[in-house]
């Protein structure tokens, strides 16, 4: 139970990084011409940040493999796969839903879905730069 907590403020931590980021390259307006330029800036600006947050305490889970008592070795190898996995996952899966984000709700001018009514939404930052 303690190595979801753990792996939720890993998490947490990559995607506000990575939504600050994101945030940030909607001053730039050269990052402005394409998605796939401004994503790209993301990644190169949040990648590295998150790789050593998410690195670090991956290995500091695997240095219990030296304890003597197997249950400790046994946490610290699952929470450093969970740590791995975390990693992977918020490069992949939440950069897609940055993507949607950015189309449906930032882009647009309103959208409907079975659980929200239409509505106008203010202009976005890329839309207000352009």
């Amino acid at each position: 139970v303690l190595c979801l907590f753990i792996v939720a403020a890993i998490g947490a931590d990559d995607m506000f990084v990575f939504m600050d980021a994101y945030r940030q390259s909607a001053q730039k307006k050269e990052l402005l011409e394409s998605m796939e330029t401004r994503m790209s800036w993301v990644y190169r600006r949040s990648g590295n940040a998150m790789f050593i947050t998410s690195a670090t305490t991956c290995f500091a889970f695997l240095c219990t493999v030296i304890s003597p008592i197997a249950s400790t070795q046994s946490f610290g190898i699952f929470a450093a796969l969970v740590i791995l996995f975390d990693y992977i996952l918020v490069m992949t899966l939440f950069c897609t839903a940055v993507v949607i984000y950015h189309d449906r709700l930032e882009a647009e001018e309103g959208f409907c879905c079975s659980c929200f009514c239409c509505f106008k939404n203010d202009p976005s930052p890329t839309q207000e730069a352009l």
